[in-house]
Order: C-alpha cells, then sequence, then structure tokens
C-alpha cells in the first residue's frame, strides 16, 4: 500500500518522503556508529562490528535524548545486528524488505544523523566481498559513505530497508534484509 502511495507522489515528493522517513529513524550509537529503527519502535539494526563483544548500547535519537539498547540477536556472518530499547520511541520505524534488492536497483541513504547526507544510489551487483567471505550476497552499490555510517539502513523507493552499510577494508557493501529480516523474526518470535 505504502509503494503505492509514494509512486503516485510527484517525483520530488517521493524522495522528500523517503529522506523523512530515514530522518526520522536513524540514530547514532555511542561509538560512532549508525542504526535505524526497524519494524518495532523498540527494535534497532546496525552493523555487527559496531556492536561486538557488547551487551549493552547507548542510542542517540534523533531528539538528542540517549536511550540504553541490548543486543538480543546477531549475524556476525552478515555483519547484522538487532538491539531492543529500554523503552519504546515515538518514532515511525522502517520496514525490513522481505525480497532481496537486484542489480540495477535505486537505493536512498542519508548515513550518519550528525551529519545526513541524503543520496539516491544503485546496486551494481550482488556477490561476495573478502571481508566478509561467508557471505554470498553483499550489494555492492554506489552510496558513498565515511566513517560512522556503519550500520546505517539502504532503503528502496518505499522507506524499506533493503540493506545496512557495511564499509570494508577491500570493498564498500552493504549487507542484505534478507539476514536482517530473519534477525528480527526471530527477536519477535513469541515465545512458549
Amino acid at each position: 500500500m505504502l509503494v503505492l502511495l509514494l509512486s503516485a507522489l510527484p517525483a520530488g515528493a517521493a524522495e522528500r518522503s523517503v529522506r523523512g522517513m530515514l530522518a526520522g529513524a536513524t540514530v547514532r550509537l555511542a561509538n560512532g556508529c549508525t542504526g535505524a529503527f526497524a519494524e518495532r519502535t523498540q527494535l534497532i539494526a546496525t552493523a555487527f562490528h559496531c556492536v561486538r563483544d557488547r551487551d549493552v548500547v547507548t542510542v542517540r535519537m534523533a531528539g538528542g535524548q540517549e536511550r540504553t539498547a541490548w543486543v538480543v540477536a546477531t549475524d556476525e556472518r552478515a555483519d547484522q545486528a538487532v538491539l531492543f530499547l529500554e523503552q519504546a520511541e515515538h518514532v515511525t520505524p522502517l520496514r525490513v524488505a522481505r525480497r532481496p534488492a537486484a542489480p540495477g536497483s535505486v537505493l536512498y541513504f542519508s548515513g550518519h544523523p550528525d551529519r545526513l547526507g541524503f543520496q539516491e544510489a544503485r546496486v551494481d551487483r550482488v556477490g561476495v566481498c573478502p571481508s566478509l567471505p561467508e557471505l554470498p550476497n553483499a550489494l555492492f552499490t554506489t552510496v558513498k559513505g565515511r566513517p560512522g555510517d556503519s550500520g546505517a539502513p539502504l532503503v528502496d523507493g518505499a522507506g524499506s530497508i533493503v540493506g545496512l552499510v557495511h564499509g570494508g577494508a577491500q570493498c564498500e557493501i552493504a549487507t542484505p534484509a534478507d539476514t536482517l529480516s530473519a534477525l528480527v523474526d526471530l527477536v519477535l518470535r513469541p515465545t512458549d
């Protein structure tokens, strides 16, 4: 439904809508990395390397207030983590795409919330990056990331997360949403 509404907007309005979604859902981790609200108002997705060896993380909201979050699910192979906030925030979380981004897909990116440099980019190819050799479907994109952008969401035209910025010493990539959706589903699965 949201895709249909956004596609009905004039070209500039759709981009402004996605820009607003990113600005409202993107957060800063105390260690300088980035994250984003994903699926729920208490869940934040980020890069695993940003929370490695940590159980608790301080998160700064868009309004500047700080909150405590616990690392509740990780996938080191895919460099992804999900955090659970101590309390729900009044934000609109980004949905996590349930299908992979294909080469040629148009993406949007804002990066670290302290500098929010909105970019339109695309997926060049899908493959293996030497810095994540066990991940077969890393997204090679045209995003111009900078230090601190790790964990930032890449979204499609509907504002759904299709990847998280990984970077990497040997290639600038994003990790795909299919592994992130599995982590989110794990956290949201009802317990007996």
